[in-house]
């Protein structure tokens, strides 16, 4: 490779000494004009030792164009107007039993020994990936700090040479498990007993025991994350169940959700797509979910009928009427009410504007009190109607899928 790098970087050379012999090429586009024939003059440059015909063609590589697709509406920018809004109170957990508790057990065993391998390669390397491995099995919070602290202190600056660690799982025990009204697990309490075997480097073993009673909440697909931890000494939860949510953030996400909402509405010209689901999507879930869907049929077989060329929301707004939430965590039913002007047009028409005020539901789905996700699950009518007809479907709407 050296002696390929030589010749290369040598050839290099040759081209730029060749180069500084070589007249400057004739700017492309312009005409040649003859140059009429003069006596030799005294004063006249020398004839040079070489001379190169510039090449007719180019290295330069014209771009080819970049497609750009079918056009495609865009969510309309949101604002929301803060204000003071009603808050529900949260229905009492209950426990839960059956084959939601047996399946909700079987994930958590089968995602223990991940846990303890993440601790195990944290206190081995607090940096870099393990750090990031780490936050995936804890919520941030105090109780994930502790935990933090203490990993790096069982270790300590400069671990032994030749010492050797690993945590082994001794014993899950579920002791709660609380579900939803609607019967989603929302957490588990349960108390973990796993090993700390530590190898000297003559061979020599010994094991510490560690007990740690901690509430663990599913982030779905069978991965896990522990939310709290139980202190024995205090006889209390460490971070406890005050609200890990705000209205500050829920006024804060509300417009992304709602520009998505309408993007399904809006419409620009020669759009190819339509904005419905076939006959058994995934997102037809539910009663509203159908209903909206059939609403949307019909903006599309209008769109293809060219009744309307554009449609689209301006100046739109959200501000929060109603939370209700399921946990503490965050997770609930958000009703918000949405203004703005629709506009639209027809083929060679002007554009028409149309004040709208409309109510939506969306059901918050958050895991860990930190992220969140807005899904769509009601909205009122204009005889004042719910879509739903009064059943949410949370239960078939808080599931895993994908």
């Amino acid at each position: 490779m050296l002696t390929a790098m030589r010749r290369w970087s040598g050839l290099g050379l040759a081209m730029i000494a060749l180069a500084a012999c070589t007249a400057p090429a004739a700017t492309p586009g312009a005409s040649a004009s003859p140059t009429p024939s003069s006596a030799p003059s005294e004063k006249a440059s020398p004839t040079p030792l070489l001379s190169i015909a510039p090449t007719a063609t180019t290295l330069v590589r014209t771009p080819e164009p970049i497609p750009t697709g079918s056009p495609q509406s865009s969510p309309p920018p949101v604002v929301t107007v803060s204000q003071t809004f009603a808050l529900g109170t949260a229905a009492p957990l209950i426990e839960v039993v059956g084959p939601y508790r047996t399946a909700a057990e079987t994930d958590l065993r089968v995602w223990v020994p991940n846990y303890l391998e993440a601790l195990d390669k944290f206190r081995s390397d607090p940096s870099g990936s393990n750090r990031g491995l780490l936050d995936l099995m804890y919520a941030p919070g105090p109780y994930a700090e502790f935990m933090r602290q203490s990993l790096q202190a069982s270790v300590g600056p400069q671990p032994s040479a030749g010492l050797q660690r690993k945590f082994e799982l001794g014993q899950l025990t579920i002791q709660h498990m609380y579900a939803k009204p609607w019967g989603r697990v929302a957490y588990i309490d349960a108390q973990l007993t796993y090993l700390d075997r530590i190898t000297q480097a003559g061979g020599k073993t010994s094991t510490v025991q560690h007990v740690q009673q901690a509430r663990f909440v599913n982030q779905g697909h069978g991965m896990y994350k522990v939310i709290d931890g139980y202190d024995p000494m205090v006889a209390r939860w460490v971070d406890g169940e005050q609200p890990r949510w705000s209205a500050l953030a829920l006024e804060a996400e509300a417009p992304f959700p709602i520009g998505w909402y309408l993007q399904r509405e809006s419409y620009v010209p020669a759009e190819q797509y339509p904005h419905a689901g076939a006959p058994g999507s995934w997102w037809l879930i539910t009663a509203f979910d159908k209903a909206r869907n059939d609403f949307v049929n019909q903006l599309d077989a209008a769109y293809a009928k060219k009744e309307f060329t554009n449609r689209r929301f301006d100046d739109a707004s959200v501000r929060i009427s109603r939370f209700e939430p399921a946990t503490f965590l965050g997770d609930g039913v958000v009703t918000v009410v949405l203004s703005a002007r629709l506009v639209t047009a027809a083929p060679g028409g002007p554009e028409r504007s149309t004040p709208v005020t409309r109510t939506l539901r969306f059901y918050r789905i958050t895991r860990d009190g930190l992220n969140s996700n807005w899904q769509a699950v009601d909205e009122q009518g204009a005889d004042g109607t719910w879509l739903s007809g009064g059943n949410l479907e949370l239960a078939e709407i808080d599931q895993d899928r994908g």
